[in-house]
């Protein structure tokens, strides 16, 4: 199958990009580098240095590869830039995501898989673990792009003739991610390494669903046939909080260190556990990864593995 992978070049869309040529499928990457690198691809992978805010470049490259599925990842996920910026967000995941709608309609598209987010298009739910027919009350600009951009693409997709496949994840962790990206686990994990006092910011209560890279791009892949029309929610079904996840990876990497306390982050949620029922039932989903084989790998990836070994026994 003929593949295009916006954000490909990225933390969870080169996972996505190596699930897929794992599976035989073709890929085209699309990316402008800005937080992604071509070091994260394998050989096999098509690249084109594209930025999905330049209409005209992104509908080159649709007509020239004429994909049949497109894999949407690229976006701004900062929660706290967008709310900085709402601006420059909105520009990025809602006109980002138009111009890739218009491009893939245009090229004659079959299917969309949207990358939305579990974690942010909820808001506070008041049922915990949150179900996909759980309004949607975004509290950041971004969980507000990650909504518009489900709701464009119902709409948009029926006008061309194309389907789709929303994937709400949770906290995405693993190999690959920079830190930039502002995730507390792989910025804990860049202290470590660099030696310096890693941040925890509110109280460390905050309890959030993760899940591991590798599972995420399993979901996109299975989602290639299944689950059109239909939105699910792609995360552990469990919650912990960061100030465990800070004593994890202290065992794991054999340190004993003392974090900075910060204030809470505009936007941030307390807690949510999402229900990946829906994911299990109609995409025959489920996380395959523990969060402690997931944190082991991850923490053996940024650290090394005979520092890991030798912090674990």
């Amino acid at each position: 199958m003929r593949t295009l992978v916006t954000g490909g070049a990225g933390f969870v869309g080169s996972h996505i990009v190596e699930a897929l040529l794992n599976a035989g499928h073709e890929v085209l990457v699309v990316d402008n580098l800005a937080t992604g690198s071509r070091s994260n691809l394998a050989p096999q992978a098509q690249f084109r240095l594209v930025d999905i805010t330049n209409r005209d470049e992104l509908r080159a490259a649709f007509a020239a590869y004429k994909p049949e599925v497109v894999l949407h990842q690229a976006a701004q996920t900062l929660v706290a830039a967008s709310t900085s910026d709402p601006i420059r967000d909105s520009q990025i995941n809602v006109v980002g995501t138009l111009n890739m709608l218009e491009a893939a309609g245009l090229a004659g598209v079959r299917k969309i898989i949207f990358a939305s987010s579990g974690g942010t298009v909820y808001g506070n739910p008041e049922r915990q673990p949150v179900v996909e027919t759980e309004p949607l009350r975004p509290i950041s600009p971004y969980g507000v792009s990650k909504v518009a951009g489900e709701h464009y693409i119902r709409v948009l997709c029926e006008r061309h003739g194309m389907i789709y496949t929303n994937l709400r994840y949770g906290n995405v962790y693993g190999p690959r991610d920079i830190p930039a990206s502002q995730h507390v686990i792989t910025a804990f994990l860049h202290a470590i390494a660099r030696g310096s006092q890693p941040v925890i910011e509110w109280d460390g209560e905050q309890s959030k669903d993760y899940v591991y890279a590798a599972d995420v791009a399993q979901a996109n892949l299975f989602a290639l046939e299944q689950g059109d029309k239909e939105s699910f929610n792609i995360g552990s079904g469990s919650e912990i909080s960061v100030n465990n996840i800070f004593k994890l990876i202290c065992q794991l990497a054999g340190v004993e260190v003392e974090p900075i306390r910060a204030p809470k982050r505009s936007g941030d949620v307390r807690r949510f556990t999402l229900d990946c029922s829906k994911a299990e039932r109609l995409l025959n989903w489920r996380p395959a990864t523990s969060f402690q084989d997931g944190l082991r790998g991850t923490v053996e990836f940024y650290l090394g593995t005979k520092r890991v070994h030798a912090a674990t026994g």
